[in-house]
This record gives structure tokens, sequence and C-alpha cells, in this order.
């Protein structure tokens, strides 16, 4: 049975947890508007009674406790549904990310602006045709033709130089976005630290709890995390993405970025050496053993800042050419700038500019499946994917370099059949180009003309044709002002150039572009939104829980406030009976 005094104690016991009970109360109320606060509640236990040991039970055992104790302060939140809210908010953030740069893409074609839509100058280029095969001997019909080509290439240079411009914001952001995540690394490896200190100490760090948990939050939008408490430490979380440790203890790891553009000067200058050397085996100023093992010692520098190959030069045997993705930076003696080389082919383009990131030493990627989700997968998917199921801007960019290079090809190829017209300083001549396109001299002496060095960036109108309107080719046989009968030659070359439109279906295949990248982003759009009310869904039960009800906190300030006021009731009492036991006991 308990003493005077012990009951004394026991409710003194009730008073103080009461007490702590309101204090946290007042601290759920004062957060109630804080972003990341975790509601908390004090956790409570019975003393035991103080017993003496026996062998055999006593007969009376009415012993009471000792009162009520404090056993810490719990934060209410639930794991399961943290796990769930990070892995949605990782899925949502990528489809979102994505959306922004599809909703971009599809605005660039301005199809619904009648006045700088690409199928609108294409209207315009082939109607200035239609107008010309009427009269190919008007110098206004064939200026027309020309001013409407040259502006017809102006907006696809336009859209294609927006396109380069959207895919720069989106490699940028993979940068941004891996600076972000290293910072966040830092401060989560610091807090461990000083959880793990608290802990030490028998301290609480809900706040500092809260605190982490908000930048795992953050964390998981950037990208795909795994976590799990530290082995050594309990109090402590590690993180990895996609298995490569970000965070391990105190320790944060960073995410390294770097690309072969930013190595273009060391590049360059191996390369050179690399064909001083093929030089100095054609001249015989080196053997080809001694060249080889020091070009294969530059390869391998090389490869520090760019995945290259090396192949027998196809002339000389003992010369190694170098390449890029099939781009040559070495042919023999003559070595090309790296960053100009693969300017006109996309692909290689896109993995000589890329940053790619690296963890401990590990390449973190979408390609290898170490990043799946976040922003930064989606940066990384349009930087890179010219998959038709998964598209990048790379995808669209080689669709409109598809057109295009079809477009010149068959213009110029009509075109060079045709005559152009004399114009007082020049005679008709054949095979004139419309469209400029790079050509090179083969082995044969038969000029070849390489379109795919033709991109929707570079599409422009022949230098002949800018030159002069009269190198336009409308006729079909010569033109000779001299002659009554082939005066002014005939119209048959630019019924074929207007007829093209036809016989190509230019409209259909830039239509298709446009549908395919609407039809994207309206299935991105789609399923952006379904994870974001999932999203939603989860955050609304996880904020149930864990976030601070004023209604509630209410109630709890009226039953701490009660249990308060009775413990000290019962002081009270027990202060009447110790005065009634003292001073009028026996009187």
């Amino acid at each position: 049975m308990s003493s005077t005094f012990g009951v004394f104690e026991s409710a003194k016991s009730g008073l103080s947890v009461s007490m702590q009970q309101l204090n946290v109360t007042e601290q759920n109320i004062a957060n109630v508007n804080t972003t990341g606060y975790t509601r908390q509640r004090i956790l409570t236990s019975a003393k035991e009674p103080a017993t003496s040991v026996y062998l055999i039970s006593q007969l009376n055992d009415t012993l009471v406790g000792q009162g009520v104790e404090s056993t810490g302060i719990q934060q209410i939140r639930s794991t399961y549904l943290d796990q769930q809210y990070r892995n949605l908010n990782s899925a949502y953030t990528a489809s979102s990310s994505r959306d922004d740069a599809l909703t971009y893409l599809t605005g660039l074609y301005n199809e619904l602006d009648d006045d700088s839509s690409l199928t609108t100058s294409i209207g315009d280029f082939f109607s200035a045709l239609s107008t010309f095969s009427s009269d190919t001997s008007s110098e206004e019909y064939r200026t027309n033709v020309q001013q409407q080509a040259a502006s017809m290439t102006q907006n696809f240079n336009n859209v294609y130089e927006e396109m380069q411009s959207l895919w720069n914001d989106q490699n940028d952001s993979i940068d941004t976005v891996s600076q972000q995540i290293n910072s966040i690394a830092q401060k989560i490896s610091q807090l461990n630290d000083s959880i793990a200190s608290a802990a030490q100490t028998g301290g609480t760090a809900n706040d500092l709890n809260d605190e982490r948990n908000l930048l795992l939050d953050e964390l998981s939008g950037y990208t795909n995390i795994t976590y799990s408490l530290n082995a050594n430490n309990s109090n402590m979380v590690d993180v990895q993405i996609g298995g490569l440790s970000l965070v391990d203890g105190t320790t944060a790891n960073e995410i390294e970025v770097d690309s072969s553009a930013d190595h273009s000067t060391e590049i360059d200058a191996l390369t050179t050496k690399i064909a001083d050397i093929n030089a100095q085996i054609t001249a015989g100023t080196m053997t080809s053993a001694d060249g080889q093992t020091a070009i294969a010692t530059l390869v391998t520098q090389l490869g520090d800042y760019a995945t290259v190959t090396t192949s027998v030069n196809a002339t000389d045997s003992n010369l190694t050419d170098v390449s890029f993705n099939g781009v040559p930076l070495v042919t023999g003696a003559t070595s090309f700038a790296s960053a100009t080389a693969v300017e006109s082919d996309l692909t290689a383009w896109v993995a000589y500019n890329r940053n790619t990131l690296t963890l401990n030493g590990n390449e973190l990627s979408s390609d290898n499946g170490t990043v799946t989700s976040g922003q930064l997968y989606s940066n990384m998917q349009l930087v890179t994917s010219q998959d038709a199921s998964s598209p990048g801007i790379p995808y669209y960019m080689d669709q409109l370099n598809t057109f295009v290079r079809e477009m010149a090809e068959n213009l110029n190829t009509i075109n060079q059949s045709g005559w152009t017209y004399p114009d007082g300083t020049a005679v008709s001549t054949t095979g004139v180009n419309l469209f400029n396109v790079p050509s090179y001299v083969d082995s044969t002496g038969t000029t070849v003309y390489d379109y795919s060095q033709v991109t929707a960036g570079n599409f422009s109108l022949s230098s002949e044709v800018q030159q002069s309107v009269f190198n336009i080719a409308g006729s079909s046989s010569e033109v000779d002002l001299t002659a009554d009968s082939t005066e002014s030659g005939n119209n048959t070359n630019a019924l074929a150039l207007f007829k093209d439109l036809a016989n190509s279906t230019y409209y259909d295949k830039l239509n298709s572009i446009v549908s395919n990248l609407s039809i994207a982003a309206s299935t991105n759009t789609s399923i952006m939104d379904t994870k974001k009310s999932l999203l939603d869904s989860v955050d609304t039960q996880r904020q149930s829980l864990s976030a601070v009800s004023l209604d509630e906190e209410t109630t709890n300030l009226i039953v701490f406030q009660q249990s308060y006021n009775a413990c000290a009731r019962v002081i009270t009492t027990i202060d009447d009976m110790l005065n009634t036991l003292i001073n009028t006991m026996g009187v």
C-alpha cells in the first residue's frame, strides 16, 4: 500500500507529465502551418510499484503503482506512406518535366499561326512555283519563288534552332539538377550527424527528422531514390540512386558532370598530333611501327575525353584514322575540329555535347537503368532518346532533318535536270541546284552530293539561286534568246517543280510529324494527370496522419488541462490530510 507521501509523488508525476503534454500540444498548434512539420505526442507509461522479491507470493497484494512517467516524444508518421509518396513524386515529376518540354515543342511548329507555320510557308513556296510555271521568263515570278523559298528555309532554320535551344536547356538542367542533388545529399549527411549526436546524449531530434524527411521528399522529385537505416547507427539514413551510394551515414558522395564538348581543346590538340604523325609516316620521317605506337598512346589519352574508334586509312594502310560516333576526326594527315565535325550528324552532336554523370566512378544514366524517374530521368530522355517509343528532342530533330533532306534532294534533282534562263550576262545552263548541299569529288572525278549533311538548321538556297533568280530552272530544254523557236523556253521543268508538292506528299509528312508530337504530348499529359491524382491521394493520407489538426489539438488541450487540474486536486487533498494528521489529530 502506498504511503501518504507516495501518493503525493504519484500526483506530482501526473502534474509533470500533463505539463509536458500541454507543451507538446502547444508546439503542434504553433507549427500548424509549418511546411514538413510532423505532429508529435508524448509516450507515457505507468511507473511500476516498488516491491521486494519474495519466493512465495504474498497473500495480500495491494501494491499500487508509483504514478506515470514520459518515455519519449513520438512523431506521428507512416514509413509506408512516406515511401509511396516519394515513389509517386519521382514518377510524377518525370512526367511533369516531360510535359513542359513537349508542350513547348508542339508550339514551335505554330500550325495554328497562318503567318509563320511551316505548312503555310511550304504552301506559299509551291504557290509561287505554280505562278512561275505560267511564265518562266518573268523576273517578278522568279523573284517571288526565290523569296518564298528563302522564307520557307528560314522558318525551318528557326524551328530547328529553337529545338536546339530547348535541347541545350534540358542538357543544362542535367547539370543543375545534379548540383541540387549534391546539395541535398550534403545536408542529409549533416543532419544524420546532428540527429545521431542528439540521440547519443539522450535527447530527441524530431525537428531535425522533419527537416531530413522534407529533404528526402525534395530529392525524390529529382531522381529515383532508395533509402534505409544506416547499418552502424539506426538514427542515420543512407540514400542510394540506382544502387549507387549517394549518402552513407555522415558521408555525402558527389555526382560529377562532364561532356566531350567541355574538352574540345584537349581533343583537338590530340587529333592534330595524330594527323601530324600520319603526315610524318607518309613523308618517311617516322617509321610506321613508331607512328602506330605513338598514335596508340594518343588514342588512349583521347579516351579520357571522348569515346573514339580507330581504323586503317582507306588510301594508305600505314596510316590511322580516328572517328567519333562515325564522324571523322582524323583522316590521314588531316584533322578536323571536333565541335565543327559533329554539327551535321545529329547522333554524334548529341553524344559530343550531352552532359554525362558519374557517381562513385559509375555512370548514372537512363540508358543503363540507374536513373529511372524524376526530373533527371526526363532531362536525360529528352536529351538522348531517338527511340519512337519514348521520343526525346533528337527524335523530332531527326524527323525534321529527314523531311528537309527529302525536299532538298527531290527539288534539286528536278532543278538540275532543267535549264536556267539567260539574264544577259549568263547563258542558259543545266545542273544547277535549287537548295544548298555539300558535295565532294570521288575517285572517279564525279561530283557526289552528300544530303546527309543537310539539316533543318542549315537548310538554305544554293549560292547560284541566291545570286540570280534566273538560275531557277523552269525549262526542260536550253533557252536561247537568239532563236525564235526557243526564245523563252518552256515551262515543263517549272511544272515538275510545282507537282513535286503532290508527288512527294509534303503536307502529309509534315502533318504526320506534328500529329505524332501532339499525340505524344497528349498521352504524356494524361499519364501525368493520373500520376498527380495518385500522388495527391497518398499525400492526403499522409497529411491526415501526420499534419496538425487544430480540432484534435484543441480537444487535447482540454483533456490535458483537466488531467493537470485533477492531479493538482489530489495534491490539495493530500495537503488537507497531512494538515489534519499533524495539526488536529489528538486535539
